[in-house]
């Protein structure tokens, strides 16, 4: 009789820590899970070695270049036996959206010239659209389960160079509600999905085992939040990026936090709607605006507190005692009506990446390196399987 609830308790972890999909590295692998793989310029970086920046604290992972594309094969595959016959083909994860909005993003007029980087300058204002959504890969997922949620940022009206080729003017920051991830070594990341996908019902129940100790903590905890509304609780990149560039550039984390703290747990009353949270976005922002604080904290390249601030350990939180958040934007998110067939059309449309970016913003670590292949991948098969081309917004859209 017990073993039903333990399974699914088990498989359901399993299931979720796999759709996260938002991979680093940590500790070394005792054996490669991959056979020796050629990879091509265009399912890696240029060539057969992949870009790193060890003065800001990167370094490789046994194979994971081949972890890389057996990552990325594996997820290919359960896209396709997922959507095949049941299109349209959803994102992987995050594939439930709570609402898309129209924002504006508006850089301090006050930050400091060492922190004028990139995006950030002084007085700069850019539109964005910003996608809330759930971390797991089933849409039909009731909000009131807890979960991990999102807030993918796509500014618009960028000039310059960018890290991608396939998109106009735009820079995107991704965001969980959690500062931190539930894995680090790609080789072990690996091991799970391979676990999830096997038919053998035991080794499907040892998926969590991947993990470790550390690991199963955080994902729990990850997975057992809940929420009353997107638009009050906090954001975190969880990994690092770059700040700048040349002699002084740094590595950065960022956050989004809510302009006023406003109780965010949610009642009983709320779980009759399984769709609560879009509901309780539309109720804020047809009376109000909503407002947030977009956050960095920084560590130098060479930093003495290296092991305090990791670049390559996404389970590692950086302390806020030791480098702490300060505010370098804010965002609005005007009064306005979201819901509309159409404009949920345009988002499922919207890729969202972290390489999506200007190089003063460059993202760091082996999470980071990982999904430049596999959300790249990821976004064009969904996009083939629906028939669509992908789109990079300007801002002046209307529904």
């Amino acid at each position: 009789m017990h073993s039903l609830p333990f399974h699914s308790f088990f498989l359901n972890l399993a299931v979720f820590l796999s759709s996260l999909m938002l991979l680093t590295a940590c500790n070394a692998p005792s054996e490669s899970l991959v056979a020796e793989t050629t990879l091509t310029s265009n399912q890696l970086a240029p060539g057969s070695d992949i870009e790193y920046d060890a003065e800001l604290g990167e370094s490789l992972w046994p194979d994971e270049q081949a972890a890389t594309l057996a990552i990325k094969e594996s997820i290919e595959q359960t896209i396709r036996s997922r959507y095949s016959n049941n299109l349209p083909a959803l994102r992987h994860v995050h594939s439930k959206a709570h609402g898309c909005v129209l924002a504006d993003f508006r850089v301090n007029e006050t930050l400091q010239d060492e922190h004028q980087r990139g995006v950030f300058q002084a007085g700069a204002h850019y539109k964005a659209w910003i996608r809330f959504s759930n971390s797991d890969s089933d849409p039909s997922r009731e909000d009131k389960e807890g979960d991990g949620r999102g807030m993918s940022i796509k500014l618009m009206g960028i000039p310059g160079e960018k890290l991608l080729s396939d998109e106009s003017s735009t820079q995107d920051f991704l965001m969980i509600t959690h500062p931190v991830f539930f894995i680090n070594d790609p080789q072990k990341y690996l091991s799970l999905i391979q676990s999830l996908s096997s038919s053998n019902l035991l080794r499907q129940l040892s998926a969590p085992l991947s993990l470790g100790i550390e690991g199963s903590i955080i994902a729990v905890k990850i997975n057992s939040k809940k929420i009353a509304n997107p638009l009050y609780t906090r954001y975190w990149s969880a990994v690092p990026y770059q700040l700048g560039s040349g002699s002084d550039r740094r590595a950065m984390k960022y956050s989004a936090k809510p302009c006023s703290q406003v109780d965010n747990v949610p009642n009983e009353a709320q779980f009759q709607d399984s769709n609560y949270l879009r509901t309780a976005m539309k109720q804020h922002l047809s009376t109000n605006d909503a407002c947030f604080e977009f956050l960095i904290q920084t560590r130098d390249a060479g930093s003495v507190e290296e092991d305090k601030l990791s670049v390559e350990m996404a389970t590692s939180e950086w302390e806020e005692s030791v480098s702490p958040f300060f505010q370098v934007a804010t965002i609005t998110i005007p009064q306005q009506a979201f819901d509309k067939p159409e404009q949920r059309k345009f988002c499922e449309n919207i890729s969202y990446t972290p390489w999506h970016t200007v190089p003063e913003h460059r993202p760091l670590g082996g999470i980071n390196r990982i999904r430049k292949v596999v959300y790249t991948s990821i976004a064009n098969l969904r996009h083939d399987m629906n028939g669509v081309k992908s789109i990079e917004p300007t801002g002046n859209e209307s529904f």
